[in-house]
């Protein structure tokens, strides 16, 4: 029948529509399958440690010595140009290096006090320096070029141990001796709770390391401890550790108290012949954690008052703080002060009347409260006298004549304690009366 032609058409088109939408489903159903091993693929690539290293040495370090190969080019030129008028100097040529044309300087600039320690930084730059200008004079093979050396930092918290590191492994970088970036860990990092775990969690640190720097904070604690299987695991991962310390692949840095350091490079014969280049922090000074504090208030964009000279935060630090606990806290001492100063200016400001200027502005009893409520909470404001020893006791005239006189009292009072310590043994079991006695 001809009315049934449209019905017809109809359902022809609804059917060849439904075909489509399985073939688009379907078609969708392979993309998004494709997709999402993709994603496991490059996660397992990216995360894996094995995987990333060699993707880092294949693709990434090649990619980025390609695009950045003329910023190093430049930055090894101008450390090269330093040294070479740093001896230029020495031979009275030329005039004194600007900080402008020496980028170490610059860094340098950042650290506070510690001048032995800027002095050794420097001889490590001109022994880098040196050492690649001689490849190039002898025109050695580049795999003859030696090997950047392991660091130890010792010092206490506080006295920029880290912040070297980071200026040392960009100061590497720079010369070329490295290509990637620094390591942070702590014993946590290296150190499972299993046996045969903590080997496997140091290896992925060390290849993560790969190609840079490996800073380890608080070394020796790897090895401290109750003497037990936590001591155990920690000497596991140093010898984890002493695997690539020959290859130099990372650079190795340990960090720690300075008696602690000693001791830990003691355990292991190995490890001191590794590290033989050693760098000591010292304590901070007032004027030193003064200076510190100047570089907190400019780099919070704030700026201190005609009152609040360098001299003047130096009396403050040493007049509320004592030295012993200036000595535990050093470089932290003047961030917490900075926080309790900006504390205090914020409780006097009015937000109503306050400009600019103000706003910004530390006045010297702003850092003396702050001063005063961070001493309160530390809980040492003051140091305070030692308590002097109580005088010897002397014995009377005579006394020793009349112990003379007292044998047979010794006698007693040594058979006395005989006896008290057999009657702190342990007494035996007491019988079981139901137990059986062909037992």
């Amino acid at each position: 029948m001809k009315t049934h032609g449209p019905y017809n058409s109809t359902t022809t088109i609804i059917k060849i529509d439904n075909e489509l939408k399985q073939e688009d489903t379907a078609a969708l159903v392979a993309f998004f399958s494709f997709l999402f091993a993709c994603i496991l693929l490059g996660t397992f690539v990216y995360y894996g440690s094995w995987c990333r290293m060699h993707l880092r040495r294949v693709c990434i370090y090649p990619l980025q010595k390609l695009c950045c190969e003329k910023g190093r080019r430049q930055l090894w030129a101008r450390h090269r140009e330093a040294v070479i008028r740093h001896d230029k100097r020495l031979a009275d040529e030329a005039p004194l290096i600007s900080e402008e044309d020496d980028p170490l300087e610059a860094q340098l600039d950042t650290l506070v006090g510690l001048e032995p320690l800027k002095d050794e930084i420097r001889a490590l730059r001109r022994s880098l320096v040196v050492e690649q200008q001689r490849q190039t004079v002898l025109q050695l093979h580049k795999d003859s070029k030696v090997q950047a050396p392991h660091l130890v930092f010792k010092g206490s918290p506080g006295t920029g141990k880290t912040h070297a590191a980071r200026l040392i492994a960009n100061l590497l970088r720079e010369l070329g001796y490295v290509q990637g970036s620094l390591v942070e860990v702590q014993r946590a990092d290296l150190v499972a709770g299993y046996v045969g775990q903590t080997a496997l969690k140091t290896r992925r640190v060390i290849n993560r390391a790969k190609g840079g720097v490996l800073f380890v904070d608080e070394a020796y604690s790897l090895v401290e401890g109750d003497g037990g299987k936590s001591s155990d695991f920690g000497r596991e991962a140093v010898q984890e550790l002493m695997r690539d310390l020959t290859s130099g692949d990372p650079v190795v840095i340990l960090a720690g108290y300075p008696s602690e350091m000693e001791g830990f490079l003691r355990v292991n014969p190995g490890l001191g012949r590794r590290f033989q280049v050693r760098f000591d922090f010292k304590d901070y000074d007032a004027a030193e954690l003064a200076a510190i504090f100047v570089k907190i208030v400019e780099r919070n964009d704030f700026k201190l008052a005609p009152d609040a000279s360098p001299t003047a935060i130096e009396s403050i630090l040493s007049s509320k703080f004592a030295p012993a606990l200036r000595r535990r806290w050093n470089g932290g001492l003047p961030e917490g002060l900075f926080r309790r100063a900006r504390d205090a200016l914020a409780k006097r400001l009015n937000v109503l009347t306050m400009s600019a200027d103000t706003a910004s502005t530390l006045e010297k009893r702003d850092i003396v409260q702050g001063a005063q409520i961070l001493a309160a909470t530390l809980g040492d404001a003051h140091d305070s006298a030692p308590t002097p020893p109580p005088p010897p006791r002397r014995l009377p005239s005579g006394f020793e004549d009349m112990m003379k006189t007292l044998g047979p009292v010794t006698a007693i009072n040594e058979r006395l304690d005989r006896l008290e310590k057999a009657m702190q043994r342990p007494a035996p079991p007491p019988e079981n009366p139901w137990a059986d006695s062909n037992a």
